[in-house]
């Protein structure tokens, strides 16, 4: 298979040093042989294998290393590919999941970003942090972090055995990193890892996490504000 993106491009994910890994994971429309078609690309670091799992047909496709022996590229035809999944082969176990890289709707707006740059977003704990949301129709964790001075910023957890390789996360206005992750529910546990520009990694907790883990334990747990129960009428009532 020829190349559909350039090899400095496939590096830069590869190396993690991508502040937008949607430009170049993921679905993305292109003209091959005259015809228009889509290209998938995934880089997926422990995979010996891997297809698309077309929504339509179930039918699976291979998809093949192009520039490393782990990032992945698949051609498939068709006007809507919406909600497609990755079957991925690491050593002797499978596993299959629908790929973050094609989820592009945010959370955050113009109007969010521009009160939060102000100070005056009296309600930026339901935008950042972990949220439980639905795309597409995909249940999932939509995550969001304001690092303005860091480099690059991925999600670990248990779901990708804390490899900050594999959910990296895209850099939008106002110093803002994001990524919703589809498959994820409340109670996973994750933190953030934050690369700075002189290249030092650090794992952090979420300051808009909703629940903790209990030390020495130190990660955040994914909750849903929503559904919470609140029981404190009695002392809300004396407060009156």
């Amino acid at each position: 298979m020829s190349m559909t993106v350039g090899s400095d491009q496939i590096d830069r994910i590869v190396w993690n040093q991508h502040q937008d890994p949607f430009e170049v994971l993921g679905p993305h429309k292109i003209e091959q042989n005259g015809t228009a078609t889509w290209v998938v690309r995934a880089y997926l670091p422990n995979a010996d294998a891997a297809w698309i799992i077309r929504p339509d047909s179930q039918e699976e496709l291979a998809m093949e290393s192009v520039h490393n022996p782990h990032f992945f590229e698949c051609t498939l035809k068709g006007d809507d590919i919406t909600n497609y999944q990755i079957r991925v082969k690491e050593g002797e176990h499978e596993r299959v999941s629908y790929d973050p890289y094609a989820f592009r709707s945010p959370k955050l707006t113009d109007l969010d970003i521009h009160l939060f740059a102000e100070g005056n977003h009296h309600r930026i704990y339901e935008k950042l942090g972990a949220h439980p949301t639905e795309i597409n129709s995909i249940a999932g964790v939509y995550f969001a972090v304001w690092a303005p001075n860091a480099r690059n910023i991925s999600v670990l957890g248990d779901f990708n055995s804390w490899d900050g390789r594999q959910h990296q996360m895209r850099r939008t206005g106002g110093g803002i990193w994001e990524l919703f992750i589809p498959g994820l529910a409340v109670g996973a546990s994750y933190k953030y890892e934050i690369k700075n520009h002189n290249g030092h990694i650090y794992e952090k907790s979420d300051p808009y996490g909703f629940q903790q883990e209990v030390r020495p334990k130190t990660a955040s747990i994914v909750a849903d504000l929503d559904s919470y129960t609140w029981n404190d009428s009695e002392w809300m009532e004396q407060r009156r």
